[in-house]
């Protein structure tokens, strides 16, 4: 295997909420050896201290670095392919990638941001963050005891994406007709709308509104839309709205 970083699209990882600083700058140390140096942390509990650069070895450039976000949709607001780490194997129906297969994901990306997203240290992602995501990834742990640490996942993940982007050539463009592949900004603009209008009209279909808003972004995120068709469906919803 070749040294060196790996080329491609940009991919970040993303620490929601994380609440000891050493396992930043683990997580950092895990990213780098793997030659990933993108790093958000999105409202962190803890700061970036000396025991985050300490843990952080020969990554402090790393933590330096780092990207502090006050929401996750501002950490993802340009990126195209998000992918969140949980511990459910399904979720709404839909089954969970392995750690190989979400790789083979992210390296079939032509150019654009991914964000891998990584929860809290003993909550993880809550159900609104992970219906920011595109696809889910579960890493199958021992069931008898499936604490994993948080760098110990990053390391997993970066490993798994080094491997795929040094051992196989990109896939396809975003889109089959090469179309661009709508930023989590465009799909924020969507989701919002959609929101207002199950607001308006008081549609429930038996459920919580929250659910309801939730499924609604689950469906539209694994989609994928191009930027175009996010635009087409903003237009008709603008026009029902008049």
């Amino acid at each position: 295997m070749a040294d060196g970083p790996v080329t491609g699209q940009a991919c970040r990882v993303v620490l929601v909420g994380t609440s000891h600083s050493g396992n930043i700058g683990a997580a950092a140390r895990a990213m780098k050896t793997m030659g990933l140096t993108g790093l958000d942390l999105v409202a962190p509990e803890c700061e970036v201290d000396e025991q985050a650069l300490a843990m952080a070895a020969g990554a402090r450039d790393v933590v330096e670095s780092a990207v502090i976000h006050e929401t996750l949709a501002g950490a993802l607001a340009e990126s195209d392919l998000v992918l969140g780490l949980t511990a459910r194997e399904r979720r709404d129906g839909v089954p969970a990638l392995g750690p190989a297969e979400a790789a083979t994901l992210i390296a079939a990306q032509p150019g654009g941001q991914v964000s891998v997203l990584f929860g809290r240290e003993r909550t993880g992602l809550t159900n609104d963050e992970l219906a920011f995501c595109h696809r889910l990834v579960h890493l199958p742990a021992n069931p008898e005891y499936p604490s994993l640490n948080i760098a110990a996942a990053v390391q997993v993940m970066s490993y798994e994406i080094r491997c795929k982007r040094l051992g196989e050539p990109g896939g396809t463009t975003g889109s089959s007709s090469g179309e661009v592949i709508a930023t989590g900004a465009h799909l924020e603009g969507l989701h919002t709308d959609l929101a207002r209008l199950v607001e308006r009209t008081g549609y429930s279909a038996n459920q919580p509104r929250e659910v309801l808003n939730r499924r609604l972004r689950n469906f539209i995120n694994r989609s994928r839309p191009t930027r175009d068709e996010v635009n087409l469906l903003r237009g008709i919803l603008k026009r029902i709205k008049h």
